[in-house]
């Protein structure tokens, strides 16, 4: 564990295994090393936070996937236009990017 201020630009590194820390957030309560249990919760709330973390990103993902073939949908309604062509592709290539 390592305290920084808010406004630090520099992510930490572990004293023990030199590898880049993990923010908590300030307002997190951080037990006392001897305090088993308290480290236990701190990890299985931290777990809990990444995931609901994750499948947002996942759901973020999938509507702006939805939206650019909405989009694909859409721009392949209206009169064939070369600039329009264009902008289909370059939305097909992102949309198949991020699948």
């Amino acid at each position: 564990m390592t305290r920084q201020a808010k406004t630090a630009r520099r992510v930490p590194k572990c004293p023990e295994c030199g590898s880049d820390c993990y923010c908590l957030g300030y307002k997190v309560e951080i037990p006392r090393k001897s305090d088993g249990r308290g480290w236990k919760a701190l990890r299985l709330e931290s777990r809990k936070r990444y995931l609901a973390w994750s499948d947002g990103q996942a759901v973020r993902r999938v509507r702006e996937v939805h939206a650019r073939e909405r989009r694909i949908a859409h721009l392949r309604s209206l009169p064939p236009n070369k600039d329009r062509e264009k902008l289909i592709e370059e939305l097909k290539e992102e949309t198949h990017g991020h699948e």
